[in-house]
């Protein structure tokens, strides 16, 4: 739950700095050193007015999932991160470790639900970046009274962010703004070069779904984080689903309905969990694309990462999306 009020928080946040002297920071810009010229003071626009970072934050806590990995993209190590329900307990996945630097991180637990905001106090941090979250107004009050906070923009939608413009504003934030759009163009490089690379997935279709725990099976727009890589990549949306998204970023199917899968490549969200059932229904075991052995199991690491697309995860399962759609094009 959501435990202490906004005056609590506020008087917990200065006790909490006052008893921190000689804590780590935030890894190389502990000392606020890491800033380029010119960088503060900035003023981030938002979803709930703007916010004003004054100098070069030096314990920077993350509370968007994901947002800790765009700082540590940045070289800069966060003092506390969020821990979603996933692959790790800690919320640093494998694909950020050799990224960390300093003093483990305080995980965050709950992140995506209703975390506490006395563990954030009692980071006492000086900035905090919400950016990947779904934060209301009361609790960005509370969350501004800890410290400076960042969310995304106001014409955005909790959970459907660009990557680009999460980096981007993440690192004007914390005073990196020429390496962050330097980072944008490096992932983005790695994308363009690896569907240069693949002539082979231009014009196939795929899709990306998940056995959610009511049993049914969702099925991931174009352009929701989770698929966006393979739009990327050259991909197009199986036929029978382009035309039902209207909007949505996720299509319910029942195993009535699951003929409307097939396609070229069905990549599945942590297979091996959902395998038994899976495999227990003829409706999905007879779609040519599984029967082909074009299914694509992706594992619990990979589909952490690629449900929050960012400088260090996307090179991540980028590497395994190609590794595995060339094991499957070179098995047919």
């Amino acid at each position: 739950m959501l435990s202490v009020t906004f005056a609590t928080v506020a008087g917990f946040a200065l006790t909490a700095c006052g008893n921190n002297d000689g804590d780590a920071g935030s890894g190389p810009g502990a000392e606020g050193g890491h800033a380029e010229p010119n960088a503060f003071p900035v003023t981030i626009d938002h979803k709930f007015g703007s916010t004003t970072i004054e100098q070069a934050p030096s314990r920077i806590a993350a509370v968007g999932i994901g947002d800790a990995d765009v700082l540590l993209a940045l070289g800069l190590t966060p003092v506390l991160v969020p821990v979603w329900k996933g692959s790790t307990d800690d919320g640093i996945g494998v694909w950020a470790d050799s990224s960390l630097h300093g003093a483990e991180p305080t995980p965050l637990a709950n992140a995506t639900t209703e975390f506490d905001l006395e563990t954030i106090a009692a980071a006492a941090p000086d900035l905090i970046i919400a950016v990947n979250n779904a934060i209301d107004e009361e609790l960005y009050q509370q969350l501004s009274g800890i410290a400076p906070t960042v969310l995304h923009a106001a014409d955005h939608t909790d959970w459907v962010l660009p990557w680009q413009e999460v980096t981007t504003r993440i690192g004007a934030a914390v005073g990196l703004p020429a390496q962050a759009t330097s980072e944008v163009r490096r992932v983005q490089d790695l994308i363009t070069s690896a569907r240069a690379e693949n002539p082979q997935f231009d014009g196939k279709s795929a899709a990306l779904v998940i056995r959610w725990s009511d049993g049914k099976l969702r099925v991931f727009s174009p352009e929701a984080a989770r698929a966006q890589l393979l739009t990327q990549l050259g991909f197009m949306a199986p036929p029978a689903l382009k035309d039902r998204f209207a909007g949505k970023l996720n299509y319910e199917l029942s195993a009535e309905n699951y003929d409307l899968l097939e396609c070229d490549y069905l990549l599945f969200d942590n297979y091996e969990k959902a395998r038994a059932e899976m495999e227990a229904q003829p409706s999905f075991t007879n779609l040519a694309v599984v029967e082909s052995g074009r299914l694509i199991s992706l594992d619990p690491i990979v589909s952490d990462a690629v449900s929050m697309p960012n400088p260090l995860t996307i090179p991540f399962v980028l590497e395994d999306f190609v590794a595995k759609l060339n094991q499957a094009i070179a098995a047919r």
